[in-house]
């Protein structure tokens, strides 16, 4: 799965969800709208993506993950138009994660718990780090704050983990409506 799949939320929501007995239509629709965001991504690439081949824009899809779809969109939005970042950190961060499955499959049991190491914030400190280096200024205060409200409130009230997609859109749509003016 490390390997054809690179997105660790689906993986982390399939594994978890396969867990209790469900069906692998529920696994598949669940992964999928928690990947709903890759097509966001994907649509703010696509200046970048004109420039190359199908082939080749397909291929860079694949290996694209939101750390190195942040740093790329750092990369393009500085006038820089190296096509090969995008798909070169994909590469990385695929071989680290397929690196990390295997120690994790093989030692994982003499390392233990990485929230014993406080390895629990580092999702948390990567996203933060994505965050800054997306943060536009004033301009970005109102989608922002929307979809933290929204997402915080969805938390309160839905189980699951409905908060991250419910924010998300809001923020999205937020964003859409002003640019629509």
């Amino acid at each position: 799965m490390s390997a054809t799949v690179l997105a660790g939320a689906a993986q982390l929501i399939a594994i978890k969800l396969w867990e209790t007995p469900l069906s692998v239509s529920t696994v598949i629709g669940t992964t999928a709208i928690v990947n709903l965001r890759y097509v966001l991504m994907g649509a703010a690439l696509r200046p970048w993506f004109k420039q190359l081949s199908p082939l080749k824009a397909y291929v860079s899809v694949f290996f694209t993950a939101d750390e190195n779809w942040a740093l790329t969109m750092g990369k393009l939005k500085s006038g820089e138009q190296q096509g090969a970042y995008l798909l070169g950190s994909g590469l990385t961060i695929w071989s680290f994660w397929i690196l990390a499955t295997i120690i994790g499959a093989v030692a994982g049991g003499v390392i233990g718990d990485p929230t014993e190491y406080g390895l629990d914030f580092v999702l948390t400190a990567v996203f933060v780090a994505i965050a800054v280096e997306l943060w536009e200024g004033r301009s970005s205060v109102l989608p922002w704050g929307t979809a933290f409200t929204i997402a915080v409130l969805s938390a309160q009230f839905l189980p699951g983990r409905w908060y991250i997609l419910l924010g998300g859109f809001a923020g999205f749509l937020l964003e859409v409506i002003r640019f629509d003016d």
